[in-house]
């Protein structure tokens, strides 16, 4: 959630998601993306993940996955994010979602932009070629 649109949004986007999730027989997993280094988890996020929850129910909590985006800057660690989510889990209302190294992943798109540029005939000099390289490496 947080579409730049805003609220009436990422209330559209959830009901698109719950819709759409309700039709499956079986689900693998739940991705909660979220940024490295905010200073603080804002009560939309909250409310959001409590409402997805509450749809998905307790059994839900062995599925979810915690997907740290752009992450190179924080050396592929959740950052100040980590302790927020945290305390944020502490307080839900289901209790005891897993959030430990088997269900977090860190990772950074800077490799796959700068493949995409390749692609694209977008030339970078010596420097920036190692910098890019420093994100697959």
């Amino acid at each position: 959630m947080g579409d730049t649109r805003g609220l009436t949004q990422d209330d559209m986007n959830l009901e698109n998601i719950i819709s759409f999730i309700s039709n499956l027989s079986h689900l693998n997993a739940i991705c909660i993306l979220l940024k490295p280094n905010e200073a603080k988890l804002n009560i939309v996020l909250r409310s959001y993940f409590d409402r997805l929850l509450n749809f998905l129910g307790e059994a839900a909590r062995e599925n979810i996955v915690f997907c740290f985006t752009n992450t190179r800057s924080t050396f592929f660690s959740p950052g100040n994010t980590g302790p927020l989510l945290k305390k944020m889990l502490e307080s839900c209302r289901i209790n005891n979602i897993p959030y430990k190294k088997a269900n977090t992943f860190c990772f950074d798109s800077e490799a796959f932009r700068y493949l995409v540029a390749l692609t694209n005939q977008i030339e970078f000099d010596e420097y920036q070629k190692k910098e890019y390289q420093q994100s697959w490496t």
